[in-house]
C-alpha cells in the first residue's frame, strides 16, 4: 500500500482499488464487529481480508466506487484523518488474560488511542504495549513504547522497526497508569513543536539527541526522578 488516503481508505499497489482498517486499540474486538466485518466482505466481495501487525483488520482491494458504501457498511464513513498521527496502538492481553501479565495492557492501549488518536503529528506514530518484561508487545519497535513490571510501567522513546530499525530509549519508570499517560502527552508534545515535516520518532531522537530530551521534557516532570541522567 502507499501512504496516499482518501479520509481513512489508502489507496492500493494496484493504483485503482482502496483498503480500509478496521479494530480497536490493542487488537480487540467483540463478535458483533468480527460478524459485520464478515458480512460488509462477503456483501461486496472484498477479494482480501488480513489481519494487521497494528492488530487490526485491513479490508482490501475495494474499488473506488465501493468505496462509500463499504465505509457506511462498516461504520467509517465519517471518520477523516486531518493528517500524519498515530496509526495505532498494539498491545498484548496483559493482566485481562495472561498469566504472567503484570500490568493492564488492554486498558492502557485504550487511553492512550483515546487521549491521542486524534491528534495531528508531525509523522505517523505507532505504539505497543507489553504487560510484562516478556515484551510480546515489542515496546522497543514503536516511536512510544510501554512495558509493564511489578513496579509499574516503563516507558520507551524513538523506536522503529523499518529499513534502520532502532531501540527505543528508556525514558521513564516505575510509572502509573496515570502518570505513564502524562509523560506521554509531554512527550509528544515536544516531538509535536520541534520534529521535522515526515520525522519519525526514531529519527527525530538520533538527529536531537536524548539529553536534549532529558534537558526539556524528563527534568521538567515532578514524578520522575533523574539520577546520572538515567530515568528510574
Amino acid at each position: 500500500m502507499t501512504d496516499q488516503t482518501i479520509g481513512d481508505a489508502v489507496l492500493q499497489r494496484d493504483g485503482r482499488s482502496y483498503g480500509l482498517v478496521v479494530g480497536g486499540a490493542g487488537g480487540v474486538v467483540t463478535p458483533d464487529e468480527l460478524e459485520r466485518v464478515a458480512r460488509v466482505g462477503r456483501e461486496h466481495g472484498v477479494p482480501l481480508i488480513k489481519l494487521t501487525r497494528g492488530q487490526r483488520i485491513a479490508l482490501l482491494g475495494i474499488p473506488a466506487d465501493d468505496l462509500p458504501a463499504v465505509a457506511r457498511a462498516l461504520g467509517v464513513d465519517d471518520r477523516r484523518l486531518a493528517g500524519p498521527c498515530l496509526k495505532y496502538v498494539a498491545a498484548c492481553p496483559g493482566t485481562a488474560a495472561c498469566k504472567w501479565g503484570m500490568q493492564d495492557a488492554i486498558g492502557l492501549a485504550g487511553a492512550l488511542e483515546a487521549r491521542f488518536g486524534a491528534r495531528p503529528l508531525p509523522s505517523k506514530l505507532k505504539m505497543g504495549v507489553s504487560g510484562c518484561i516478556r515484551n510480546c508487545g515489542t515496546c522497543f519497535a514503536y516511536d512510544l513504547g510501554f512495558m509493564g513490571t511489578g513496579r509499574g510501567w516503563m516507558v520507551f522513546l524513538g523506536g522503529n522497526g523499518g529499513r534502520h530499525p532502532r531501540n527505543a530509549d528508556l525514558v521513564g519508570a516505575n510509572l502509573s497508569d496515570g502518570q505513564a499517560l502524562d509523560l506521554a502527552g509531554r512527550l509528544l508534545d515536544y516531538y509535536a513543536a520541534n520534529a521535522r515535516p515526515k520525522e519519525r520518532t526514531a529519527r527525530f531522537i538520533e538527529r536531537i539527541g536524548l539529553g536534549a530530551v532529558r534537558d526539556d521534557v524528563l527534568r521538567f516532570v515532578p514524578y520522575l526522578p533523574i539520577e546520572d541522567g538515567t530515568p528510574g
